[in-house]
């Protein structure tokens, strides 16, 4: 687990210059959590309460069209973030998915 904190450490330090004070302070308010492959963080009429920071793995956002088809919006790979952004941020029910591949 302390290698994965390194590299959150480590990714925070790209951005801007900070003690390992606040870089811990940084840290402490994350939460480790394992997704299975498959497994959907976000799904239309949830609420996204969370931003997750990808150490591994990745994961797809899409949006099922009108003819059931699937719509791919992004991808986050290893060292970036995801949400359902919109849901996230206005704190609304969320209209994509995101799963992890």
């Amino acid at each position: 687990m302390i290698l994965e904190y390194q590299k959150l450490k480590q990714y925070i330090q790209k951005f801007s210059p900070v003690t390992e004070e606040e870089q811990q302070q940084f840290v402490d308010a994350f939460e480790r959590t394992k997704i299975k492959k498959r497994q959907f963080i976000f799904q239309p009429g949830f609420v996204a309460k969370h931003r997750h920071y990808v150490l591994k793995g990745a994961f797809r956002t899409y949006v099922v069209g009108e003819h059931g088809q699937d719509q791919t919006i992004a991808f986050a790979i290893p060292d970036w973030w995801i949400t359902e952004y919109n849901s996230y941020i206005n704190q609304q029910p969320a209209t994509l998915f995101v799963m992890a591949l």
